[in-house]
């Protein structure tokens, strides 16, 4: 659930309450920072962006009152991208300035995520061009670890995982999982299911190696026609098809199922957009799609059919 509008949370209080009667325990609380170019050497928030701390601490305590457990993952987005820019990009001028705001943000929000009862806590999220910095990185998770004392894990891209230096200092490996599993619109269930087993085969191995759990931090798919060959297209065009996101959901919930919670702790879904309308074009929340009953069903063992739209 990414907070994107930090002065209507009543609007995600509203939407905890329908994923509690729909069984959903996890959540994953996304706050948003902002950075003006991919160039810039500063991360910026404000009350119209960003919740204040105590507001963050108010609705991690207001989904822990609501019986769910909570991840805390920090991101930000960049204001004036051109092209096909974001924040795996980013070059700023100057790393070391970059650095220390980037730690000032993530120490706020895992204060927040302390005080907020969280259960776990992500250090970043797909910064690809930051992950070489070992160093600057072993100092954001040692600030973490000092604020927040629940499990620490990092939301790397699902084609650079490997690279992560940082895994030993983490208690699961984390990655968003936008593969391309098709070429061309409407592949089967069981065609899709196979495009899935040699991803499974090398992130299952590369947990084996770390000796710890992995998990997706992201999975997700728009109801779109192309939403198999380009999941991470956030911004996609063609016609709709909400029947080829359902075909994503089952195909993942087939093969996903039944693993060792000590090798797969599991997937958050992306995502769920308070007041979102049924059949949105290009939405990736589920509500009215016919996704929402897989979903359902592998998450939390209902099927029932939502009673309002949130």
């Amino acid at each position: 659930m990414q907070i994107s509008d930090p002065e209507h949370l009543d609007a995600y209080k509203r939407a905890m309450v329908t994923l509690e009667r729909y069984g959903v325990r996890w959540l994953n609380i996304v706050f948003q920072a902002h950075m003006k170019h991919i160039t810039s050497n500063r991360i910026y928030w404000n009350k119209t962006l960003l919740p204040s701390p105590a507001k963050m601490v108010n609705l991690l305590l207001y989904a822990r009152k609501h019986h769910f457990h909570t991840m805390v993952m920090p991101i930000f987005l960049i204001d004036n991208a051109v092209g096909d820019e974001w924040r795996g990009a980013i070059k700023p001028g100057n790393w070391n300035t970059w650095f220390a705001s980037y730690r000032r943000y993530i120490k706020m929000c895992a204060r927040a995520a302390q005080q907020g009862h969280a259960a776990m806590f992500s250090v970043g999220s797909e910064l690809l061009t930051t992950e070489k910095f070992e160093n600057q990185w072993l100092r954001i998770v040692h600030d973490a670890r000092e604020r927040f004392h629940g499990k620490l894990t990092y939301s790397a891209n699902w084609d650079h995982y490997q690279y992560v230096r940082i895994w030993n200092k983490l208690d699961y490996i984390g990655m968003n999982a936008y593969y391309q599993l098709a070429r061309h619109p409407g592949y089967s269930v069981e065609h899709i299911e196979r495009a899935w087993q040699p991803v499974k085969h090398q992130v299952l191995q590369f947990a084996k190696q770390h000796h710890k759990p992995m998990f997706f931090t992201e999975i997700g798919w728009d109801n779109l026609q192309n939403t198999i060959m380009a999941p991470w297209d956030y911004i996609g065009t063609g016609p709709m098809d909400p029947n080829e996101q359902r075909r994503a959901y089952e195909a993942f919930a087939g093969v996903w199922r039944g693993i060792s919670p000590k090798l797969f702790a599991g997937a958050f879904i992306w995502e769920w957009v308070p007041g979102a309308k049924p059949g949105e074009y290009g939405s990736y929340s589920l509500q009215g799609q016919p996704a929402l009953p897989v979903v359902l069903h592998w998450v939390a063992g209902s099927s029932k059919p939502p009673t309002n739209n949130p």
